[in-house]
């Protein structure tokens, strides 16, 4: 769905783009990206990668558009935790959080307390040495990045009118049952982070990269024809940010 590459082709009057570009967007609709070509329309979401990024620093949309669907929903100042860092939302999710001017803690295990620092967050929680959930601190926003906690297992952390989402449904639908619930009312709402407006959100990502504020985090690539082991090695649920499948 997300991808990277160089314009090869154009179609008739398009000016906006020339052949050798470097762009980088997202497909939502159409799908196709594990391919060597993929057509994609010139007003979708789809923007020049800024600068002398990488091609593995750009590919990562799907993640950081998950992500934005969370921290979008902060202001500036606003106390932000995220749990899980270090996977492809999480890492995009600190850095969107920071560039809208937020608070960020970082919930991760002992291997990627460095990075999340890297990445700006403000604090960095270890899980694996400490009960994130027993923090004396209230926040505005709890985003469960990797779908392993609960609204109930993090509901001392959520302060007055705060917002619980996550990337998963929860225990039994639970989140998506409270979403209902609190949706309306207000008061420790649950929320489910629906991306919306790809090709908007793209040209955002492209800004935010060509200021030096987001950068994709990239773990390893694997050729298409491994394409199979690359999916096995994301369904360990071990990966750092993104994996990249190069297509030649």
């Amino acid at each position: 769905m997300d991808f990277a590459g160089v314009v090869d082709v154009l179609g008739d009057g398009v000016t906006s783009f020339k052949i050798g570009d470097r762009v980088f967007g997202l497909s939502p609709d159409r799908f196709g990206a594990h391919a060597e070509y993929l057509c994609t329309p010139v007003d979708g979401a789809i923007a020049r990668i800024p600068g002398n990024l990488r091609f593995n620093q750009a590919v990562v949309g799907e993640g950081a558009w998950y992500a934005h669907g969370t921290t979008k929903l902060l202001a500036e100042g606003a106390r932000c935790l995220i749990f899980g860092a270090s996977g492809a939302i999480g890492t995009a999710a600190v850095q969107l959080a920071k560039a809208k001017g937020a608070d960020v803690t970082a919930v991760v295990s002992t291997q990627h307390l460095d990075l999340a620092e890297s990445l700006g967050a403000d604090r960095v929680v270890n899980y694996e040495t400490e009960d994130f959930t027993a923090i004396v601190e209230k926040f505005d926003l709890v985003f469960d990045a990797v779908g392993k906690t609960s609204w109930f297992a993090c509901r001392p952390l959520l302060g007055e009118s705060a917002v619980y989402l996550a990337t998963d449904l929860g225990p039994g639908w639970s989140n998506l049952l409270l979403s209902a619930l609190f949706g309306v009312t207000g008061s420790k709402r649950v929320q489910i982070p629906f991306p919306q407006d790809a090709q908007g959100f793209v040209r955002y990502l492209a800004d935010l990269m060509a200021t030096g504020q987001f950068h994709g985090v990239f773990d390893r690539s694997y050729p298409l024809e491994d394409i199979v082991d690359a999916f096995r090695y994301v369904e360990t649920g071990q990966k750092t940010g993104i994996v990249v499948i190069n297509t030649r």
